[in-house]
């Protein structure tokens, strides 16, 4: 009788947790072409040093408040209370990313080129996360005074036959108050330039109508498309060429486009080129360290992200010549 009792003890305190654990971890198996399967080589590795990262993220914040504190009191005895406030946040603020700036320079290495990299060569394209698009793709649809500004993560190809590449960009400018200086960001978002197979020799241009700082080429044209308009306006150097250029089916994928993306998004069609810029308000490609890696929903997150730039060429038809 005891010796069963045993058994069953030793079943239920040992053998169905290990069971249950066994069928768990093959119930978490990622699916034969999951995300997670496709880039699972090093995921695990990369999971963990996201955790470590976290985890001396929020121990820097505790040391951080404490420096921050003690700065502030200090100013504030011996000065005044506005002023040390404003020096606790900035120590506050220092103290916190110092402790954990390499960790995250490394962990947002190793992210992008066992993450990004990876996604970029599925879709049969380069990737290279120091380089980007310029101002000269940036001043081809914006028309401003840049002090700051920086760009990476280009991704660069053929899609269906299609020349085209496209990155993050950041741009500023710094304005003068009465007792500081402020930087004003005036974008950032993706930057993306692509072949356009309609030859004309006009330039036309996609206005929305809250973006600000664009360039103006031309006169204003009037199109038939209502819902387009409510949007956007055109401009261009030749009103023949843009009804040409903006035929009824670009218009409506445009502006599908726009919606798609939930946020501003101007084109340029010069030199037979397009030129287009969302403005995202985000940097882009970039790891979230609230998000587990080895969630399906946060990898297919980071894919979306990228397939709906690449997207573009195919949604406007840019390798065909006639709409």
């Amino acid at each position: 009788m005891f010796t069963f009792i045993f058994v069953g003890a030793f079943v239920a305190l040992f053998a169905l947790p290990a069971a249950s654990n066994l069928f768990a971890a093959l119930g978490e198996k990622p699916a034969p072409n999951s995300p997670a399967s496709e880039l699972s080589p090093g995921l695990k590795e990369l999971e963990n040093e996201r955790a470590i990262l976290v985890a001396a993220t929020k121990k820097a914040n505790l040391i951080g408040l404490g420096t921050g504190i003690c700065a502030g009191a200090m100013v504030t005895y011996l000065l005044d209370a506005i002023f040390g406030a404003a020096i606790g946040a900035l120590a506050y603020t220092f103290t916190a990313m110092l402790i954990t700036a390499s960790k995250r320079r490394e962990f947002r290495t190793n992210f992008k080129r066992q993450i990004i990299e990876k996604i970029v060569k599925k879709h049969g394209l380069s990737y290279d996360k120091d380089r980007g698009l310029g101002l000269d793709e940036f001043f081809t649809i914006y028309d401003c005074t840049v002090h700051q500004w920086s760009s990476e993560d280009l991704i660069s190809g053929e899609i269906e036959g299609v020349r085209v590449s496209f990155s993050d960009f950041y741009a500023a400018k710094m304005v003068k108050k009465k007792n500081n200086t402020e930087t004003v960001v005036l974008f950032r978002g993706v930057l993306f330039k692509a072949d356009f197979n309609k030859k004309s020799s006009c330039v036309t241009q996609i206005a929305h109508a809250g973006s600000r700082n664009l360039a103006i080429y031309g006169q204003k044209a009037n199109m038939d498309d209502v819902r387009f308009e409510e949007k956007f306006d055109v401009y261009t150097t030749d009103q023949i060429g843009a009804r040409y250029v903006l035929t009824p089916a670009l218009m409506e994928r445009f502006r599908e486009i726009c919606e798609r993306f939930g946020c501003p998004v101007n084109a340029v069609f010069k030199d037979g080129q397009i030129f287009i810029a969302v403005e995202t308000r985000r940097d882009d490609f970039e790891p979230q360290l609230g998000k587990s890696l080895t969630d399906e929903a946060t990898l297919i997150a980071y894919e979306s992200e990228i397939e709906s730039f690449t997207q573009i060429v195919k949604e406007l038809n840019l390798n065909r010549k006639i709409w």
